[in-house]
């Protein structure tokens, strides 16, 4: 059974907790008192993941910066810093710092590549993720040892793989556009990226409604991978 982790704008943390399986948490939105108020608030048990913000960002926050978030919110996981420009020596140096900072057994490292794979393979590495971003391009044997999934592709990938754990914020930018998940896997699943912004927007009770619904739907069908196209 994959777990949900569904990224919402920080209006409306309270509207979607009853559909978050953990809380994955943004760094960057870490400096927000209210968002840190709403973890330590409702974690009541669920697995924490403190994510380096890459995606929205362009960069990502520092080992000494995770390091920080992860023991200030007792967090369950740490993601190890990580950008598309990067090199192995570079992704190499970067999760030694990282483990040497908080217990490796903690640390998730993002695997891009099969080479990139071997490397953290070789390093000790315990835990695994993947971007949708890459995650096609990977092979099956890594795709199958990856803890979490950064991002939905589409529906298929959970029931075919059966990720631990999966963050999205694909029913709630469909409702801001009008649609509906079952329009998206209709027009083939395109991507939409999260910007910053996203997380700053107060929805109308119209698309506060239908993500709702876009997130119920994921949550119900997918949690349980019994959905069948």
């Amino acid at each position: 059974m994959t777990k949900f982790a569904f990224e919402v704008p920080l209006a409306h943390l309270e509207d979607f907790d009853q559909y978050q399986d953990l809380i994955f948490a943004l760094s960057f939105l870490c400096e927000d008192p209210h968002y840190v108020k709403y973890i330590e608030r409702n974690r009541k048990g669920r697995t924490l993941i403190i994510d380096n913000s890459y995606n929205e960002l362009g960069i990502p926050d520092s080992s000494d910066e995770m390091a920080r978030l992860f023991c200030e919110l007792n967090a369950d996981f740490v993601i190890c810093p990580d950008s598309d420009s990067w090199n192995l020596e570079q992704l190499r140096n970067t999760y030694r710092k990282m483990i040497s900072l908080v217990p490796r057994e903690k640390v998730l490292v993002v695997v891009k590549s099969k080479e990139e794979g071997d490397m953290f393979f070789n390093e000790g590495a315990f835990y695994y993720c993947t971007t949708y971003e890459q995650r096609k391009k990977l092979p099956e044997s890594v795709k199958n040892l990856c803890y979490h999934f950064l991002g939905l592709i589409d529906p298929w990938e959970i029931k075919r793989y059966s990720p631990i754990s999966c963050d999205t914020s694909m029913p709630i930018k469909l409702a801001l556009q009008g649609r509906t998940i079952l329009d998206w896997i209709k027009d083939g699943c395109p991507h939409l990226k999260t910007t910053p912004d996203f997380f700053n927007l107060t929805l109308t009770k119209e698309q506060l409604k239908l993500a709702l619904e876009n997130t119920a739907w994921t949550h119900n069908n997918l949690t349980r991978v019994n959905y069948v196209p």
